[in-house]
């Protein structure tokens, strides 16, 4: 059984109680097998059941996450850490709550970086909150200097962009150029610069032509229905428990965006010439 899940820890008697332990105990292994959505079923069903138990929510938030659908995630957790007396299962709901919002964040990262900045700060909202209740989390802890530290690079790439977008010539700049320049070749005791001294304060950014480009994989494998494949069966294992850390969302969502590269490389064919 996933060490993620947990068994009903409420006080409930008699058979009722039975029922609902065994149907919780059968979600458990749906999860533990990759059958999230009959492991919701369950979980559904224990809730039927029993309206007023925390933990089925608490796994089927976590199934909802294990298939990438996280907003509802994102509601069933936060009903469990409202509503739990159990403050070990509050941490643990609070958590996976930055979880989500971090890994929203770094989903977001090539669409809206501003966006990804408040994801990933919410996600530091909600870490700081379990090390209020469990002080010596020490992963909580470290995805907080994780998470800072991306924010940190996502601001410096809004940084860049912005001034990408400063240093595109403006229609009337050119002019303004060949005026100044005429202005220089009239002033007898103005040297004469090349075109290329003419900005000598004008930094170069080796990286600015890269800038929006995705990574290249130098080693990638020409034989793209096989890679395919592979990429497909990788995403399916690849996929992190909700307790992750933030680095292993991080290397996760890394892999998947190669994947996604690859696979969209690979549905490109050559068009061949009978001419």
């Amino acid at each position: 059984m996933c060490s993620a899940l947990i068994l009903l820890g409420i006080l409930a008697c008699g058979a009722k109680a039975d029922s609902v332990w065994e149907t919780l105990r059968q979600g458990n292994g749906l999860y533990a097998g990759g059958k999230y959505a009959e492991a919701i079923n369950k979980y559904n069903d224990a809730l039927v059941e029993l309206p007023q138990a925390v933990e089925p929510k608490f796994n089927k938030a976590n199934s909802y996450y294990r298939m990438d659908d996280l907003g509802e995630a994102l509601d069933l957790y936060q009903d469990v850490a409202a509503k739990s007396k159990d403050m070990s299962l509050v941490a643990k709901a609070k958590y996976n709550l930055g979880n989500c919002f971090f890994q929203r964040g770094a989903k977001q990262r090539d669409s809206d970086l501003q966006k990804a900045v408040d994801d990933m700060k919410t996600s530091i909202t909600y870490w700081r909150q379990v090390l209020d209740i469990d002080p010596k989390n020490e992963k909580a802890a470290r995805n907080i200097e994780v998470a800072r530290m991306t924010i940190k690079d996502i601001l410096d790439q809004i940084k860049k962009q912005q001034e990408n977008q400063q240093n595109q010539q403006d229609p009337n700049q050119p002019k303004d150029q060949q005026q100044q320049q005429q202005n220089q070749q009239q002033d007898p005791n103005q040297p004469q610069q090349s075109k290329q001294q003419q900005d000598p304060n004008q930094p170069q950014d080796p990286n600015q032509a890269k800038q929006g480009a995705g990574p290249q994989d130098p080693n990638q494998n020409k034989d793209q229905p096989q890679q395919q494949q592979q990429g497909q069966n990788q995403q399916q294992e690849q996929k992190v428990e909700p307790d992750a850390t933030a680095q292993e969302i991080i290397d996760n969502e890394q892999r998947q965006k190669k994947e996604r590269q690859i696979l969209q490389r690979g549905q490109y064919r050559p068009v061949e010439k009978d001419w």
